[in-house]
C-alpha cells in the first residue's frame, strides 16, 4: 500500500544534468563511462540511470568500432584491388 500511495506522490523521473564530454572521438567512451560512474558514486544519479546512460555509451561505442572497421576494410579491399591491377600489367 506504502509503495502505491509513494508512486502516485513521487515524481517517475527527474531531470539531472551530468557533464559527459562530447562524443567525437575514440576514447571518448572511457571518458564518458568514468563522468558516469563519477556521478553514480557521488550521488548525483541513482545506479539505475547510470546503467541506462552506460548502455547508450557502450552502443554508441560499438557503433563507432563498426564504422572504424568497415573504413578499414574498404580500405584494405581498395589496396588489394590497386596491387592486383599493378600486378596484372607488364
Amino acid at each position: 500500500m506504502l509503495k502505491f500511495l509513494l508512486g502516485r506522490l513521487l515524481p517517475k523521473e527527474r531531470s539531472v544534468p551530468i557533464d559527459l564530454p562530447l562524443a567525437d572521438g575514440d576514447f571518448d567512451a572511457v571518458d564518458a563511462m568514468g563522468a558516469i560512474l563519477t556521478a553514480a558514486v557521488t550521488g548525483q544519479i541513482p545506479p539505475s540511470e547510470a546503467s541506462a546512460l552506460a548502455s547508450m555509451v557502450a552502443v554508441y561505442a560499438r557503433a563507432v568500432d563498426v564504422a572504424e572497421l568497415r573504413s578499414r576494410f574498404k580500405t584494405i579491399e581498395n589496396n588489394l584491388r590497386d596491387l592486383k591491377d599493378h600486378m596484372g600489367k607488364p
